[in-house]
């Protein structure tokens, strides 16, 4: 080893052992010992109301089940266990600040407007085949143990240390209540001995704050991997979203120039030419045959109007005027009036919002291609048109009492929809079941959710 590197190494490594000891001698001031030892208690009270709360809803469920009743009693155990899991999450934090993130459950957005059956069904897919409702259970019924073990070695440690410290008062008060006689027959030097027990006692001090330490640590470890999201898995999962909304901006771009330049080549385009035609034909007879000029003339004004009209439909497809202008709730108001089927609209949106223009063109799109299958499919006799701001963002659903049976297939028009929303973060569900009703819900998330 040359000498550059002995110097390297005999600064670097006494100055870490320096530090290791400085830290583990000031371990038992540091704040964070106390707070997991609240923790290690806080753990305690916990695992008994859990243990307690899960057996009586599991054995009720469990003797009921032959009536059916212990169905939603073995559900309800399950969603205490996610209670339990959100607390346990948050006394982690108590020891190490840093955020946990929790894992995905499978959403259940509660009673819509559809028959008993499905509802139920739905509420028990969503209770009962959910891998991290289970493990939150699993995780409830781990607690007891690991909260009882590490209650039992904490508490027998800070015990021993406040034990052998206080061994000068033991053996004043022995000797104070007249027991000092009967040791002094006894052939052992009780003053050494309890000095040795205090210096005992002192060097446990440090080890039962480091010892409290270390198990919330190992602890905070089970949770991370039962109920969270690690933050490299959670890295990757944001990082595949991205990719995916990405990749459905840019097929929704392409599609939007693929159809413009459809409609402009099909539509107006040929309007035009036709126009250009007849204008010659006119500039040809103007001197030989006014009259046959003035019909070609006539004709030529009549291919521009229409004309004119493709290329207004073809700009009310990219942005309606009345979205421009007076924002999302009035062109939802204007499309409800067009829909052949009774439609009304409902919103909670302060009047005169305005939302930001990809988020309002791609609420007015997904409102206009659903009322356009209700009109085409689904032999509704009431449509509604609902709209609202909610804590996870900009909600839009449109929800018909049709004949139902709608899905979102690769081909279809929700699937281009489904990509509008993608493209912005957000998500669209279909709930349709055979027979009916039908709701078509986009949700655009809080981060693109910002009034103007």
């Amino acid at each position: 080893m040359s000498e550059g590197a002995g110097v390297r190494d005999g600064a670097g490594r006494p100055r870490r052992l320096v530090d290791l000891i400085g830290a583990f001698l000031w371990s038992p001031l540091d704040g964070a010992t106390w707070r997991a030892n609240l923790a290690i208690l806080l753990g305690l009270l916990i695992a008994m109301l859990s243990i307690g709360t899960l057996s009586a809803c599991f054995s009720a469920g469990g003797s009921m089940l032959i009536w059916l009743i212990g169905i939603p009693i073995i559900g309800l155990g399950i969603e205490f266990s996610r209670l339990f899991a959100r607390v346990e999450r948050w006394r982690m934090t108590l020891v190490d600040r840093r955020p946990l993130l929790p894992h995905p459950y499978r959403p259940f957005d509660g009673p819509p407007r559809r028959p008993f059956g499905p509802w139920v069904r739905a509420w028990a897919e969503t209770e009962f085949l959910d891998a991290n409702r289970w493990r939150d259970v699993v995780y409830s019924l781990v607690l007891a143990p690991l909260a009882a073990l590490e209650f039992a070695v904490a508490v027998g440690l800070w015990a021993a240390a406040i034990g052998l410290i206080a061994a000068p008062l033991v053996l004043a008060g022995l000797r104070s209540i007249g027991v000092g006689p009967l040791l002094e027959d006894v052939p052992v030097a009780w003053d050494t001995a309890v000095v040795v027990a205090m210096i005992i006692g002192l060097a446990l001090v440090p080890v039962a704050a480091s010892v409290s330490r270390g198990l919330m640590l190992m602890h905070r470890a089970v949770v991370e991997g039962l109920l969270c999201v690690s933050p490299s898995a959670a890295l990757r999962q944001e990082v595949e979203r991205l990719r995916g909304s990405r990749s459905a901006a840019v097929e929704l771009e392409a599609s939007e120039l693929r159809r413009i330049e459809r409609d402009l080549h099909d539509g107006a385009q040929q309007r035009l030419v036709m126009l250009t035609i007849d204008l010659g034909l006119a500039a040809e007879r103007l001197d030989r045959d006014p009259a046959s000029a003035r019909v070609l003339v006539v004709e030529a004004q009549d291919q521009a109007r229409q004309a004119l009209a493709e290329l207004r439909d073809l700009v009310r497809g990219i942005a309606p005027a009345i979205l421009l202008d007076r924002g999302l709730v009035a062109a939802l108001g204007a499309i409800a009036g067009r829909c052949p089927v009774p439609t009304i609209v409902q919103s909670t949106l302060p009047a005169g919002t305005r939302l930001p223009d990809a988020m309002e063109r791609t609420a007015y799109f997904v409102v206009a291609e659903a009322l356009a299958n209700v009109a085409k499919h689904a032999s509704a006799g009431r449509c509604e048109i609902r709209c609202r701001a909610e804590e996870r963002g900009l909600v839009v659903e449109v929800w018909d009492n049709g004949a139902g049976g709608a899905r979102i297939l690769p081909t279809g028009g929700l699937s281009g929809l489904a990509g509008r929303v993608e493209a912005l973060d957000g998500s669209l569900e279909v709930e349709s079941p055979p027979g009916g009703p039908t709701l078509v819900r986009a949700v655009i998330p809080p981060a693109a959710y910002v009034p103007r």
